[in-house]
């Protein structure tokens, strides 16, 4: 019995291989294996270009691979592990992996009983500690002979401290990272949107204010109650009274006397009493372009775009109120009293194709376009003019909404408008008196050349009461303040 167990103890303490063959020897730890490439097809000759090379495998390192078998992101790697390393374990000799240049073998390591207590240092319940300490007592290698092969610096820095020395694992030796549950989430959420807009139309929206930002505009004072009389009786003897009153007169307005007390009585003094909310909308008025195109390769059916102004309203016509004063009332020709109804008028007819306004544009907070279908390459543009009310306290922005009935939920984008209000007096900006500026509003180059051009339909005249007004297309100055 005795003989037996010598017998075995004698066969244990032989070397179980011949390790003067091998030019390189080292020592893996488990992240080698789990975070590295391929054993088999790692760079070897970059550690030793000639070989044949040695990898060995304590028991601490196989356990801790052994260990992730079943763990979501590494069990494939270290079943692989596994497989490469089983024919070394069945023999208990060097299994070949790669076979060169430079030839490599892989081997697990037989380490020794350890006595903790001589190591002050090392712990035998931390994984790195361990490791060392295997390699430490590892059988059949020299001492001078032994290196740790890591990428971690822990294991670099205990094995020092024992002279062990250490080759760290450059960083193309590890496999490109994984992605983490969260980021294969938002890689899936990814491609499932790229799915959905790809069967869907893809629209694309835009919208530029050419002026300069920050833009001034103001929050006006209304005429002090001393004044309101002076400007009241200016206006009024600016714009006599236009009744004939001649009894030979065929064409005398009956009317007129009426309509002109009124003028006097009511008009003018409401106008005295609003003039500074007039100059507040003059002042605050800047043009915007809106773009739109399908970009996508199919057609948007029944379109809808929303824009909805944050602290003003949005029109396609410059508005233009009564600055200096609202001119007086002009007769009626009463030679042909009576108007013929016009012929009915058919209905508008609105191709699928065409854009059509739903809501607006009337100096209202919302415009809404329709279309019945937007086709694949198409534009449209609209330039419209949006004016921001001085008395709103938060900032000044432009809501695009669009979406179809073959798209899924509603795009949204914000344009904003940088803006400061000030506080003006009327004479600040304009003299009622002597009918001139002396602050150009923003938009006034393009009113003035509109006004030379006749282009009425770009200018909505309004009256004191807010209703817009008729403007004499054969009058040469139908706007008598002084633009020039």
């Amino acid at each position: 019995m005795v003989e037996s167990v010598d017998h075995r103890y004698a066969t244990w303490m032989e070397p179980s291989f011949d390790h003067s063959k091998y030019s390189s020897i080292v020592f893996i730890d488990s992240m080698i294996a789990l975070e590295g490439k391929p054993l088999e097809k790692l760079p070897w000759h970059e550690l030793d270009a000639t070989g044949p090379i040695l990898v060995l495998v304590v028991p601490q390192v196989n356990a801790e691979i052994d260990k992730r078998k079943r763990d979501g992101r590494l069990a494939k790697r270290a079943r692989t592990f596994n497989r490469l390393i089983a024919p070394a374990a069945e023999t208990a000799a060097p299994h070949q992996i790669a076979s060169g240049p430079p030839a490599v073998e892989i081997a697990i390591a037989r380490p020794t009983r350890i006595n903790w207590d001589q190591y002050d240092d090392l712990d035998p319940g931390e994984g790195d500690d361990r490791v060392v300490a295997q390699i430490l007592h590892a059988r059949d290698v020299p001492e001078e002979r032994k290196r740790l092969l890591t990428h971690d610096t822990n294991p670099i820095a205990i094995g020092s401290r024992h002279g062990l020395k250490s080759w760290r694992m450059p960083d193309h030796w590890l496999l490109e990272p994984e992605p983490s549950l969260s980021d294969k989430e938002v890689v899936r959420l990814k491609a499932r949107v790229r799915e959905l807009e790809e069967a869907q139309p893809s629209i694309d929206v835009s919208l530029q204010f050419p002026l300069p930002q920050p833009k001034t505009i103001f929050r006006v004072e209304p005429v002090p109650s001393d004044a309101r009389r002076a400007i009241t009786a200016h206006v009024i003897q600016r714009n006599p009274s236009q009744d004939d009153d001649s009894p030979y007169s065929l064409r005398r307005d009956y009317s007129y006397g009426d309509r002109y007390r009124d003028y006097r009585a009511k008009v003018v003094p409401a106008y005295t009493a609003s003039v500074h909310r007039f100059l507040e909308v003059l002042y605050a008025q800047i043009p915007f372009t809106f773009n739109l195109k399908n970009v996508g390769s199919l057609q948007a059916e029944s379109l809808v775009i929303r824009l909805t102004s944050k602290g003003g309203s949005l029109h396609n016509r410059f508005t233009y109120y009564p600055i200096f004063g609202p001119a007086a009332p002009k007769p009626r020709s009463s030679i042909y009293p009576i108007r013929f109804a016009e012929n009915a008028r058919s209905p508008l007819v609105v191709g699928r194709h065409e854009m059509q306004f739903a809501i607006g544009p009337n100096r209202t907070p919302i415009v809404e376009i329709h279309c019945a279908d937007f086709r694949h390459g198409r534009s449209w543009q609209f330039e419209g003019i949006a004016t921001i009310d001085p008395q709103h306290e938060g900032p000044f922005a432009i809501e695009v909404e669009v979406t179809a009935s073959n798209m899924r939920g509603i795009r949204t984008e914000v344009f904003d408008f940088a803006r400061t209000v000030e506080n003006a007096r009327i004479g600040d900006l304009v003299d009622l008196l002597g009918t001139s500026y002396k602050i150009a509003f923003p938009m006034m180059e393009r009113f003035k050349a509109e006004v030379r051009a006749k282009n009425w339909d770009w200018i909505e005249a309004v009256d004191v009461d807010g209703q817009e007004a008729e403007v004499d297309e054969d009058d040469d100055e139908p706007y008598d303040e002084d633009t020039d």
